[in-house]
């Protein structure tokens, strides 16, 4: 875009915004929100009408377990959205915790209610106050918590490390070492009792370890302290921290619940020692699926994080291949682990050496392959998907109508790719010339640089070509090379009972109503389109049935109502009824289980669902720095409005890492976003693949078209 056309708009839409800062919303009495006029002067808010509060004694005991069986419901507490877990790649994250107290929950015929706090202070002042009955998290046990909480049995036996900056460190545990701490954190207590000589640094913030990892690596901490689990989480994505001491003495972490609540602990403990729930970092092993069972072990599935297979969506852990491994591990009640491999020689190294026991990530069951796989003592399953192999080339391009005509044109392609030896054949038979794609490239991406005409031709499978013709209407598929290529699971030869049992899952699901359900849902989901014509605007009309409505709502958060009237155009194209294949619904396309956190009850009522997605966009405003100019704040929301807040917050992280500017979204953290899409970047982004066009064209779109609506309504 034009340099002088982009500071422009960014003025205009910096002047004509009307919103104010990303301050914490006040109550009345205190310092009320204050309303800002479309010409940029404070009008007085007219005094609101009060509803009748009803009031609730405050408990001063906790809820024994009889209360809590009684009432329906376990009340507990989880860190605040900026902090839920990142992309699962192996091993425990905050989806852990989540997943087994509802198990617990369900147990016993019960609910939960999540209640949400920014930081681990809030989450103890809330046990304390007997707001909350449980913080179930990884917590360590230390003298100074006994003297106030009770502790479940053990989930994990760890110790604590001490992390640097990657690169040579030399650190000596005899040297007055200082160590940067959070406020508050059961390592302040470690270090002090086992290494008193040491100088304590306290860090007042209340910060993530990834966050703390980001100081270490810029090189404003030296050295601080975190669980051994913890650094082998952010290592899975990072190479920018090491550890370079780890203290001697081990730690044990733990679920926290009030001090004395016997009964309810009782139940925990009963739960925990039936369901042998501690977890340790695993060793390599390849016992067969009656032992795995029998040991209570969980299922390691080795897949891809891609749009296809496995990835993370405002919160949600998605793709074909995760939800088929899902309804297997829940159908033999095993624990299903999600182990992330770059490519596919990766992924037959890790089950070979005992690192997972199924892949499962879209691998069609090709000449070439079977030999690798029969040396490396793997064997596949039967058939549990088919695909096409297909040409993908732009809807302007020469026309292409058999094979003949590809003499001269150009096909990228990966040598990895299983399609690589039909590229080949069409070199040779054809005179096709042949671009070897870089190998972090996926194909994925080198659909969207066909459709974007960086690129001329390639060749994917007919599934994931479905995913990006929903999002790239230029894209067409003028020839089928190959149908019916098979798609197998893969397992080690010493396991027949796995296979087995992947078989039976194969042959009783495969095209049933279940299979056929998530298959349309990832690859046969049709946006709802509607005609722009019944939405064509003239000046002085209204911008949509809703306008009333988004006036309402917007005037408690300071938004201008035009800015959401155009966000809900891109979401749901004014259907109070729009759908997609990820679940999210209504006129501002939220996830029930978001709304319900929001406290709607009803997303196809368009008060209310308008009422979630204005509220939901303020949360997400009030994520970032209150430092940002108040249109880049605009921006950033709505770009984690679309991804989410994760994706975001790594896309700000890598801008940092390029040198482009964190705090500005045009030309700078959405180039990073772009970047997200690729494997070199987002094998180092803590939640992972992300579609990066998504959000960009997003924003932009969004932004277009508020400012049409400006000129429309003024």
């Amino acid at each position: 875009m034009n340099k002088q056309l982009v500071a422009i708009t960014l003025a205009s839409f910096f002047t004509l915004f009307i919103l104010t800062g990303c301050q914490e919303a006040p109550t009345v009495e205190e310092n009320p929100k204050t309303d800002i006029s479309q010409n940029g002067k404070q009008n007085d808010l007219k005094p609101k009408t009060q509803k009748a509060v009803k009031i609730v004694k405050q408990r001063t005991t906790a809820r024994t377990w009889s209360e809590i069986k009684a009432s329906g419901q376990i009340n507990a507490v989880k860190l605040d959205w900026k902090l839920e877990s990142a992309l699962p790649r192996a091993g425990s994250t905050g989806a852990y915790h989540t997943t087994l107290l509802q198990s617990f929950a369900d147990s016993g015929g019960l609910k939960v209610k999540w209640h949400r706090v920014s930081n681990l202070a809030d989450m103890f002042k809330k046990l304390s106050a007997f707001e909350v009955d449980i913080i179930p998290r990884h917590l360590t046990i230390t003298t100074n918590r006994l003297d106030k909480y009770s502790f479940t049995y053990p989930l994990l036996r760890d110790k604590e490390v001490v992390i640097a900056k990657s690169g040579k460190q030399d650190f000596d545990e005899d040297d007055d070492n200082n160590i940067s701490l959070p406020i508050g954190s059961a390592y302040i207590d470690s270090v002090s009792k086992q290494y008193p000589h040491w100088q304590v640094n306290i860090i007042e913030d209340h910060v993530s370890s990834q966050e703390v990892a980001d100081s270490i690596a810029t090189g404003q901490t030296k050295y601080t302290v975190i669980d051994g689990f913890a650094l082998e989480t952010l290592k899975q994505y990072r190479d920018d921290i090491q550890s370079v001491f780890t203290l001697p003495k081990a730690i044990n972490l733990a679920w926290a619940v009030n001090l004395n609540n016997d009964t309810f602990l009782h139940e925990l403990n009963e739960f925990i020692s039936v369901h042998h729930v501690m977890q340790m970092i695993e060793p390599e092993r390849t016992i067969d699926f009656k032992q795995l069972r029998k040991d209570k072990l969980p299922l390691r599935v080795i897949t891809r994080n891609s749009p296809e297979t496995y990835f993370l969506w405002r919160g949600e852990l998605l793709g074909f291949e995760y939800e088929l491994m899902r309804k297997f591990a829940d159908i033999h009640k095993v624990k299903l682990v999600i182990v992330v491999a770059d490519s596919y020689e990766e992924m037959l190294e890790l089950l070979a050496n005992g690192k997972g026991d199924i892949i499962a990530a879209g691998l069609s069951r090709t000449k070439a392959r079977a030999k690798k796989i029969t040396k490396a003592k793997l064997v596949t399953s039967i058939r549990y998907n088919r695909v096409k192999e297909q040409l993908v080339a732009h809807q302007d391009s020469a026309q292409i109508n058999e094979a003949t005509d590809l003499k001269g044109r150009t096909i990228t392609i990966r040598k990895s790719s299983s399609f690589w030896s039909t590229a080949q054949r069409l070199a040779t038979d054809f005179g096709a010339n042949i671009v070897l794609a870089n190998e972090d490239i996926a194909t994925e991406i080198l659909i969207a640089q066909v459709a974007d005409k960086e690129i001329d031709l390639t060749i994917a499978d007919s599934n994931l070509i479905a995913i990006e013709s929903s999002f790239r209407s230029q894209i067409i598929t003028p020839l089928t090379f190959k149908e019916d290529v098979p798609y197998s699971y893969l397992v080690r030869q010493n396991n027949p009972q796995l296979l087995a049992y992947l078989n039976e899952f194969v042959r009783k699901y495969y095209r049933g109503t279940f299979y056929n359900v998530v298959k349309n849902k990832y690859f046969y989901n049709e946006r709802l389109q509607k005609s722009h014509n019944k939405y064509r605007l003239v000046s002085g009309s209204i911008l949509s049935p809703y306008d009333d409505i988004v006036r309402l709502h917007v005037q408690e958060y300071n938004f201008d109502w035009r800015l959401i009237v155009s966000q809900m155009y891109q979401e749901s194209r004014f259907d109070p009824l729009a759908s997609n294949s990820t679940g999210a619904f209504g006129l501002m396309q939220m996830l029930p289980r978001t709304a319900a956190e929001l406290g709607v009850k009803d997303l196809k009522d368009p008060e209310q669902a308008i009422a979630s997605g204005v509220q939901y966009l303020d949360w997400t405003r009030d994520r970032f720095s209150k430092d940002l100019p108040v249109q880049e704040q605009i921006f950033f929301s709505l770009a984690s409005y679309n991804a989410g807040y994760g994706h975001v917050k790594d896309a700000q992280r890598l801008a940092r890492q390029l040198g482009l500017r964190s705090d500005r979204w045009f030309n700078n953290v959405e180039k990073a976003m772009l970047l997200l899409q690729r494997r070199q970047y987002y094998n180092k982004a803590r939640f992972g693949y992300v579609r990066g066009r998504e959000p960009v064209n997003y924003v932009r779109d969004i932004h277009q078209r508020y400012l049409s609506y400006i000129r429309i309504t003024d």
